[in-house]
């Protein structure tokens, strides 16, 4: 298996979490309620995952997450061998790419903490998120998940039925 770039212990309190570059946020007030106001309509959510602004993804629970960051593509083998599968797409400006608890949108800041920062080049990226059970069996619980980053030379096109969902 190809090293991790970067891991990333997210502790999510609501039902997921969300991918944004910091200039798709930039209109969020701080303190704001965007997600009661705005971000839990799941038609804004789907139009926001398929503009690669702030993806929403739920895990259908809370918990604690550890996201392993790969560059790529995953492998045949690797796809195939996780239960849980889902591509996004997410377009990325002043290298930075964060990775949130979906209830910070609740009261905003902007300011991401440094640990839930990914550095990448600017662009359009299609996103593959992987997982798996957790060992105990609740969803949640120490769960794993590999996102690979694979830059493209445009926005992908993206269909989602509503929010776009891991497990």
């Amino acid at each position: 298996m190809v090293n991790a770039i970067k891991k990333i212990c997210l502790d999510v309190a609501g039902f997921g979490f969300i991918f944004y570059s910091p200039f798709s946020t930039a209109s969020i007030k701080h303190g704001e309620d965007y997600f009661e106001t705005t971000f839990s309509d799941p038609v804004v959510i789907e139009k926001q995952a398929t503009d690669g602004r702030i993806i929403g993804v739920s895990t259908g629970t809370s918990g604690r997450f550890f996201l392993e960051i790969f560059r790529g593509y995953p492998e045949q083998t690797t796809l195939e061998q996780h239960i849980f599968k889902l591509r996004l797409g997410v377009e990325v400006r002043d290298r930075t790419l964060c990775i949130r608890d979906l209830f910070d949108l609740l009261n905003w800041d902007a300011e991401c903490p440094h640990e839930q920062m990914i550095d990448i080049d600017d662009g359009f990226y299609h996103l593959t998120l992987l997982s798996n059970e957790p060992e105990s069996g609740v969803l949640g619980d120490n769960q794993v998940v590999q996102l690979y980053l694979q830059e493209l030379s445009e926005m992908p096109r993206l269909k989602y039925s509503g929010v776009p969902t891991l497990c």
